[in-house]
């Protein structure tokens, strides 16, 4: 039913609770900062495994005097708190201690510690910089505002009305307590201006000024990177892909000029990929570090959004069209966009490397296009942090062997770029028919949200349009889907301006025009409630999110937020004095970013509640006040903890303990329940006998066991051990220094090795090392972080020689490692972090050491060594490093050269001269493959391989068509030969065979174009001629003494002739000149024999055939010429002169004569006497 509540915006009180609670902030894994910083990223190296009890931090003590129920807010039964992470935050600030930290790194890895005395000016600078483009909170002031003339004489209040009436700030945040990014832009938009070009960049801002930065800061508003949009073309900037993104706005967008305001919407994907979506349907994408993932791309094709189908794909791409988007939707797993001609279009960003990725797009619906990743050269940190609902683990790539496990685990960082053109993400872009479908039923979209394919029954996402007939269209994006309008107008009474899904997919909050949030189940089958918001408030929300799965919050500015909960209950958190307010949605909780804080909005686990509440009478409550009992001295604690022990649920009472700490924020909290815990884990030891101590602390069977026995701890032991290390991680993770705002439940999802991945992506790669070893990781996970760890160290460690620095990494990459092989690809990584850094000497030593040729390989490359590549994976016998090593270097030497037949002639005399055989004669093979001789060619004459280069010219001349072209290109080949040393053979025999091309091609306009065959021998061009004289009878004795002039003029041997003129004569019946030929010569070269065997071959009378017979002086050959003709009688007989009987008892076996059987029966028979 519909549920009509007071105004919620008339008082700070709720209708269902108090509206009070206790500042919480977070700390570190204990009490105390236990490690310093080790690196130069500002990031704690710190021991999660150190114990202290001293430290406090502001706010983190929880009153004893005050019960814990009394900071909670009742939504109807539901307990809800509301956690204050971060207070007095001042956005956009560097972290302060890199000059410390880094002094602190160079002491810990370095034995005479003597160099301390570091400068780090450009430090202060960039702090003079930020301090300059620092706003108010969360907003930038930008720099059309800055330079503007009629802000000069506005006195503050004035100035900072000016700003919020002409500026509006986008905030996104990552997931999982992830990053925020922020954005603050001028109102008018490029597209509502003229195009135009400007002299110098063309791509500033409206009036030309610079770009505007896009912030990534963490919860505690330390900044992370920063990027500029859009990309200056006048920047000054060398980086790799700094240049390819300004390249493809110059070429893509018809010189328009951008700014800030173009933006549409901003957001995080579960992979921390930052997804920026313009008016005009381009998408860009970035990581953590703010290096681009994927080239810029229009979403809508063509025809609907203007730009090419495809990065980096072939054809001709069209002009851009400014087709403005009226909203989009960033998902966990991508985009999905909504232009005013009411098109359609999902973005998924996906990775190749993924498990079933290929079955994925198979399925795909058929008019989806791929948007590659680019190969940028240059190091992208391409880092890969996934989320819950994805279906891979966010280590998915580490490997649980290492070596070059350690690129695997690596691969999307550190090395991605240097081992193939192009990497692993990409993206499938889906357009849905959606236009036609408004067209035909007259209907406007009014909003759009996607359902993650983990949610559906198709695994593909589906896109929710809320249409302007109260109704919502499902759009399913795999090969068989479609479009289905579900209907719901009876449930719905106003169209859907905003759609938010719930964390579980079951669910989805609406809100209508006429100011109604209702939630539906997600087949629209069942309505949870409809709550009017309009007495409070008649314009729409500033956002709308889930907190968790069992409540909605809404927030309107200068009115605060807004929690509903399932059966309309609703609280009320004022933020009216708040400016720029962003509610994050997450799994189990709401963050809220301020302009001054980070705070969470979390329903009280249910266990934890109902142990924490007043007067509770629960196992682990009595549990807990038996704990404090104990701690205060009192004897009542003993008692207490008996009668538990009675009930027979003191196992659960620990593990409800034991759970309840890990999910709370306030560490003497968390402090209270696991001594709690412990409490009754001893208590039970000492005073519990047999089975039931050995089930909680764990011990032997019976004292029967020896001493050195060794016993398995108890699983109530193991899960309170792994809590006390989780929560010491989750209490370094939401330190300040840190600022990962993350929960248990969030914790749980990503996994450690998700954390990991996270810590190093936002260049914590010290605390990332860290918590690796201290929660015993995988082997390729640590080897990883510390690689990292390395790879920052000696970015930042100036002042001291190469050979210090190197060392200091290789000791940080050698800690606590028993094998070398477990740093195989590290080396290789840090040494790629040196080279980067200006320091090719560092990258030199470390690689030395790197056994790995599969890192090393791509390493060597990367900084320019591209023979010693080559030489290393020559020796490794690998083919497919050799070209990979082959290829970069091409493309250096046409980056570094403009003049493309310079770049060519430096790249193949280096190949020749200096890269080892392997490579040399893999590339020739590789240009053999093509069709244009020339790349080969140039290659072996750069190497004076004249017998190779002309060899290839002249097999590649035979399959040639056309005559012309085969003489020109054999006479190339003569050329080449003619140039090199110890080729007179060869170029004697190409000088021959174009005067026999002559000869043929004089043949042909003598005799015909039949005389002889293209491309000939001339052996067969001297058995054509002699055949063809049996067809031109007229001029055959002409034809026979051209025959004769070839094979002089060629020196063919005499026998070979007389074969050839055997062969052409007995194959077109010129028996005459056969005779002819037989009788010219007493004694033939090559004797009669062959002469018998023709006739007999062509089925002559056996006169003929006797004629050749007979003047064949040898026995042998007689009787076997007999055989072959069939003449049995002749051949016993010419077996008798031999006295031969086997020959005899051959023919009797091979004839099937009767009366030539019996006589060489009778032969046989006489011979045996």
């Amino acid at each position: 039913s519909k549920m009509h509540a007071n105004n919620p915006f008339d008082s700070d009180e709720s209708n269902s609770g108090v509206d009070h609670y206790d500042d919480e902030y977070p700390a570190s894994i204990d009490d105390e900062s236990y490690l310093s910083e080790r690196d130069g990223y500002g990031d704690d190296n710190r021991d999660p495994s150190a114990s202290t009890n001293n430290h406090t931090n502001k706010g983190m003590s929880m009153s004893s005097q005050q019960p814990v129920e009394a900071s909670w807010q009742l939504l109807g039964d539901l307990p809800y708190r509301r956690v204050a992470l971060y207070d007095e935050i001042q956005w956009g600030t560097k972290y302060a201690q890199d000059n410390e930290n880094i002094r602190d790194s160079n002491n810990d890895n370095n034995n005479n510690g003597n160099n301390n005395n570091l400068s780090f000016d450009n430090t202060h600078q960039q702090q003079q910089q930020q301090n300059k483009l620092a706003g108010t909170g969360l907003a930038i002031i930008p720099h059309e505002i800055i330079n503007n003339k009629k802000t000069s004489n506005l006195n503050r209040m004035e100035y900072e009305q000016f700003i919020r009436s002409t500026t509006n700030t986008i905030i996104a945040s990552c997931p999982n307590g992830g990053p925020i990014a922020t954005l603050t832009a001028t109102l008018t938009t490029s597209m509502s201006r003229p195009s135009s070009r400007s002299s110098g960049s063309g791509h500033g801002d409206g009036n030309g000024n610079s770009s505007t930065p896009i912030r990534i800061m963490t919860n505690a508003g330390q900044i992370l990177t920063t990027i500029e949009f859009p990309p200056q073309l006048d920047d000054t900037s060398t980086s790799s892909s700094s240049t390819r993104m300004k390249n493809w706005f110059r070429n893509n967008t018809n010189h328009r000029t951008y700014n800030a305001s173009d933006i549409l919407t901003m957001g995080f994907t579960g992979r921390c990929t930052l997804i920026i979506v313009l008016r005009d349907s381009i998408c860009l994408t970035y990581n953590l570090s703010g290096k681009p993932i994927l080239e810029p791309f229009y979403i809508l094709n063509e025809t609907s959004g203007g730009g090419s189908s495809s990065a980096g794909g072939s054809g001709k791409k069209k002009k851009a069209t400014s087709l403005e988007l009226m909203a989009a939707s960033i998902y966990d797993g991508g985009v999905a966009v909504l232009s005013s001609n009411m098109t359609c279009a999902l973005v998924e960003l996906l990775d190749s490397n993924e498990e079933h990725d290929a079955l994925y797009r198979s399925s795909c619906h058929v008019a989806s296009r791929v948007v590659k990743s680019m190969d940028w050269n240059d190091i992208n940190d391409h880092t890969v942090v996934t989320s819950s609902s994805s279906s891979s683990k966010p280590n998915s790539g580490v490997k649980d062997t290492v070596g070059t496990g350690m690129r695997a685990a690596a691969k999307t960082t550190l090395m991605d770029d240097h081992h193939a053109s192009t990497t692993s993400m990409y993206a499938l872009i889906t357009p849905i028919g959606t236009s036609t479908h408004a067209m035909n039923h007259f209907i406007n979209y009014t909003s759009i949200a996607v359902l993650p394919r983990i949610h559906t029954q198709s695994r593909h996402p589906e896109v929710f349009l809320g249409t302007s007939i109260n109704s919502v269209i499902i759009c399913d994006t795999s090969a068989n889907g479609g479009l289905t309008d579900v209907g719901c107008q009876e449930r719905i009474s106003s169209p859907i301006v905003q759609m938010k899904f719930a964390p579980n997919g079951r669910f989805l909050a609406c809100f209508t025009k006429s100011c109604i949030m209702t939630v539906i189940s997600t087949n629209f089958e069942t309505k949870v409630l409809d709550f009017d918001t309009s007495d409070g408030s008649s314009d729409l929300p500033h956002n709308m999110e889930w907190c968790g799965e069992d409540s909605v919050v809404l927030h309107w500015k200068h009115l605060g937020v807004l929690m509903v909960g399932p059966y309309g209950d609703w609280l009320r958190f004022p933020y009216s004095e708040v400016e720029h307010l962003h509610l994050s949605p997450e799994m189990d909780c709401c963050r809220v970013v301020t302009d001054t804080a980070v705070e969470i909005l979390q329903r009280v686990p249910p266990a934890t509640a109902a142990m924490l509440r007043i007067g509770s009478i629960e196992p682990a409550a009595m549990l807990l006040d038996a704990s404090d009992a104990f701690e205060n001295g009192s004897p009542s604690s003993d008692e207490a903890a008996r009668a538990i022990t009675k009930t027979g649920m003191l196992v659960e009472a620990i593990s409800i303990c034991t759970d309840a700490a890990s999910k709370e924020f306030d560490i003497a909290m968390q402090k209270r329940l696991l001594k709690a815990a412990s409490y009754g884990m001893h208590f039970d030891y000492k005073d519990g006998s047999g089975s039931a101590a050995r089930g909680i602390m764990g011990g032997k069977f019976s004292k029967l066991f020896v001493d050195n026995d060794r016993t398995l701890p108890s699983s109530v032991a193991i899960q309170f051990v792994e809590t006390a290390k989780k929560v010491r991680v989750l209490n370094a993770l939401r330190d300040a220094s840190v600022g990962v705002a993350i929960t248990t439940a969030q914790y749980d999802s990503i996994e450690a090795t998700g954390v990991i991945a996270r810590l190093i992506a936002m260049k914590r790669p010290a605390l990332a090392t860290s918590l690796s070893t201290y929660l015993q990781l995988d082997q390729s996970v640590r080897a990883y972080a510390r690689a990292s760890r390395a790879a920052a160290f000696v970015t930042v460690d100036v002042g001291k020689t190469d050979a210090e620095t190197a060392e200091a990494a290789i000791k940080i990459l050698n800690s606590e490692v028993k094998s070398s092989l477990m740093n195989r690809g590290g080396y290789a990584t840090v040494a790629l972090a040196a080279s980067r850094a200006g320091r090719p000497g560092i990258a030199n030593l470390l690689l030395t050491l790197e056994t790995s040729v599969g890192d090393k390989v791509p390493a060597l490359t990367a900084i320019g060594a591209h023979s010693d590549a080559a030489a290393v994976a020559a020796d490794a016998k690998n083919d497919d490093l050799i070209f990979h090593v082959l290829l970069e270097y091409e493309k250096y030497c046409i980056g570094h050269i403009s003049d493309p037949a310079k770049a060519q002639s430096k790249y193949l005399s280096t190949i020749v001269k200096k890269f080892p055989p392997e490579a040399v004669n893999l590339l020739a093979e590789y240009f053999s493959s093509m069709n244009d001789v020339k790349h080969v060619m140039n290659l072996h004459i750069k190497a004076q391989n004249a017998i190779k280069a002309g060899s290839i010219i002249a097999k590649r001349a035979m399959k040639l068509p056309r005559e012309h072209e085969r003489l020109k290109m054999l006479q190339e080949a003569s050329r080449i030969f003619g140039d090199g040393r110890d080729t007179a053979f060869q170029k004697t025999c190409t000088d021959e065979y174009l005067e026999l091309l002559l000869e043929q091609e004089r043949l042909r306009r003598g005799y015909g174009p039949d005389v002889t065959t293209k491309s000939s021998s001339v052996t067969e061009t001297i058995y054509c001629v002699f055949c063809y004289a049996a067809v031109k009878i007229r001029e055959s004795r002409k034809l026979l003494a051209e025959g004769e002039k070839l094979a002089k003029k060629f020196k063919v041997p005499e026998k070979r002739l007389w074969h050839t003129k055997i062969r052409a004569f007995s194959t077109t019946d010129q028996w005459s000149n056969l005779r002819a030929l037989a009788e010219s010569r007493t004694k033939p070269p090559i004797g009669f024999k062959y002469f018998a065997l023709a006739v007999i071959k062509k089925e002559q009378s056996v006169v003929e055939i006797l004629r050749y017979i007979e003047k064949v002086t040898d026995g042998e050959e007689r009787y076997d010429l007999f055989c072959e003709a069939k003449l049995w009688k002749r051949a016993v007989d010419e077996a008798k002169k031999m006295e031969d009987i086997r020959r005899i008892m051959h023919v009797r076996t091979v004839c099937n004569v009767p009366e030539i059987q019996r006589l060489c029966e009778d032969y046989a028979a006489f011979y045996a006497k």
